[in-house]
C-alpha cells in the first residue's frame, strides 16, 4: 500500500509518456501493499508472438523499465510527490518475467501551526525472482518504511463513531504511525497450479499517540495495546492455487490462498502475541471482447493480544488495509474501523480498450467499474455493542483508469465514493487512489 490516506492525483497521461526511461514498481501480493502486487505465477511456456499485445513476448531477452510520477494531495496530507518505478528482465520463455525489481519513494508536506511538516512518508523496495530451481521455487524479499503522522483510529468495532467530542481537534482520531518491515516470501511448487507458501516478516513498530487522542485514552484504559515501540516477528504458512492466464492483467482463471500466521512481540512484557488465519479467492471471467468480470472474497481472522495497527489490517502473507483503504473497501478511509474479524467482497468490470506503441514501447489504456462491500467484528461473540445492530455493511463504489506499460507494468487511478468517507473528509467524501497493478 503506498497511500494510507486519501490522495488526489494531478498527473496527466502526458506526464507518464514522457517518462519512458524511468523505473516503476510492482510486486507484493495480488491483493496487495499497501501498493505492491505479488505476481503469483511462473512457468515455462511456449514461445509467444512478439507482435501480439495480448500474448506478449516472453522469449526475447530484454529489460523493460517503466515509471509513474506521483503528484497530488488534499487538505489532510498536503502536497504529495514521489515516483513509482520498476525494472523487469524478460527472456527464455519464463512468465511473467525472469526477475523484477521495484522502488517506491513518496512523501507529502503540509503547513501546520508549528510550520511545514512531512505528513506521510513511504519508501519500498523489493525483488521478485520466480524461476529458481527450474521454476519450482520463487522468492520475493521486500524492504519498506512508512510514517504517517495522521493515521486514523476511531476506536474498536464496526459501529465506531466519527463525531469529534467538544473541545477536541482532528488529532483526536489520529496518531503518528511509524513502521519498518523486512519480509521474505518463498513459494514452492507442489503440483499443477498448487504451491506451498512460506513467509517470514520482521517489523519495528513505533506509534506515537497524541495527547488527549482516542488512542491514548483507549490505551490507558487497557482497551488497546501496542502503543509503545515493539519488535514483531511473524511466520506464516499456507497454500496457493493459481490458474490465472496472466498475473499482470488476468483475463481468466482463479487465484486463491489460505494460511495461518503467528506473531510474537518483544519486549515480551508488552504482552503482544497473537495469530491469524486468512482466505482469499478471486475469479476472472471473460465476458466477450475486452470485458472481464473480476470478483474476490476475503476473510481474515485474528486472535490473541493484537496491537492496534493490526486491528485495521489483515492478510496471511501481507499487511493489507481492512476494511477500508485502497486494498479492500475503496472509499472507506484506511483505519476507519478496527476489529479482530474482517470480511469483504470486491466486484470489478475491467477492460483494456486501446493498444498503442510510443517511444519504441507498447502501452495499453483501459478502465474499470468497481463495487466493494464488507464489515468487521470486534470479537467472536458477534454481538458486541461496539459492532452495532443489523447488517452493518460498509461499501464503496466508483471507477478507475488503467495504463499498462510494456508487459509487466500496470498503473491505476481509481475514484470511489463511500458514506464512511464523510468522517474524514466531509466536503469530499471520496477516496482517490494511485496504485501499482490491479487490486487483485
Amino acid at each position: 500500500m503506498l497511500h494510507r490516506r486519501l490522495v488526489v492525483t494531478v498527473c496527466s497521461l502526458g506526464c507518464l509518456l514522457q517518462l519512458a526511461t524511468v523505473s516503476r514498481a510492482q510486486t507484493a501480493e495480488s491483493a496487495t501493499p499497501p501498493i505492491l502486487v505479488h505476481r503469483e505465477q511462473s512457468k515455462p511456456v511456449k514461445p509467444q508472438v512478439a507482435d501480439d499485445p495480448e500474448a506478449g513476448d516472453y522469449t526475447t531477452r530484454r529489460y523493460e523499465p517503466a515509471g509513474f510520477p506521483l503528484l497530488g494531495g488534499d487538505s489532510d496530507i498536503g502536497f504529495e510527490f514521489g515516483v513509482v518505478g520498476t525494472l523487469s528482465r524478460f527472456g527464455d520463455g519464463v512468465m511473467p518475467y525472469r526477475w523484477n525489481m521495484d522502488l517506491i519513494l513518496a512523501l507529502s508536506v503540509k503547513n501546520s501551526p508549528t510550520g511545514n511538516e512531512v505528513t506521510q512518508q513511504s519508501y519500498q523496495w523489493n525483488v521478485d525472482v520466480p524461476n529458481l530451481d527450474g521454476g519450482r521455487i520463487r522468492i520475493n524479499p521486500q524492504l519498506m518504511y512508512y510514517r504517517t503522522v495522521n493515521q486514523l483510529y476511531f476506536g474498536l468495532g464496526n459501529a465506531s463513531g466519527g463525531r469529534l467530542p467538544p473541545g477536541t481537534t482532528l488529532r483526536h482520531f489520529e496518531f503518528d504511525d511509524r513502521q519498518a518491515r523486512l519480509r521474505v516470501l518463498a513459494r514452492f511448487k507442489l503440483h499443477g497450479p498448487l504451491s506451498l507458501m512460506l513467509g517470514n516478516n520482521y517489523r519495528f513498530e513505533n506509534p506515537h499517540p497524541y495527547a488527549g487522542s482516542r488512542l491514548q485514552s483507549d490505551a490507558a484504559a487497557g482497551v488497546i495495546r501496542g502503543v509503545r515501540p515493539l519488535h514483531l516477528f511473524t511466520q506464516a504458512v499456507g497454500l496457493v492455487f493459481d490458474s490465472r492466464d496472466n498475473e499482470i492483467f488476468p483475463r481468466s482463471g482463479v487465484y486463491g490462498d489460505i494460511g495461518v500466521r503467528t506473531t510474537v512481540g518483544a519486549p515480551v512484557d508488552e504482552g503482544v502475541h497473537y495469530g491469524g488465519a486468512g482466505l482469499r479467492i478471486a475469479k476472472y471471467t471473460p465476458l466477450g471482447g475486452p470485458a472481464i468480470l473480476a470478483t474476490r472474497g476475503v476473510v481474515d481472522l485474528e486472535y490473541g493480544k493484537v496491537p492496534v495497527y493490526d486491528l485495521y489490517t489483515g492478510g496471511v502473507f501481507s499487511a493489507d488495509e481492512m476494511v477500508g483503504g485502497s486494498s479492500s473497501v475503496r472509499g472507506v478511509p484506511d483505519g476507519r474501523y478496527a476489529g479482530l474479524i474482517k470480511a469483504y467482497i470486491n466486484v470489478e468490470l475491467r477492460a483494456m480498450l486501446l493498444h498503442v506503441s510510443l517511444f519504441g514501447q507498447r502501452f495499453a489504456l483501459g478502465g474499470n467499474l468497481l463495487f466493494d462491500t464488507g464489515r468487521l467484528w470486534s470479537d467472536y461473540t458477534f454481538h458486541s455493542p461496539l459492532d452495532g445492530s443489523g447488517i452493518g455493511l460498509k461499501w464503496g463504489a466508483g471507477a478507475g483508469a488503467y495504463l499498462q506499460w510494456g508487459q509487466a507494468a500496470v498503473f491505476r487511478l481509481e475514484v470511489a465514493y463511500s458514506p464512511d468517507a464523510i468522517s474524514e473528509n466531509p466536503g469530499l467524501p471520496i477516496g482517490i487512489y494511485v496504485e501499482d497493478g490491479v487490486m487483485f
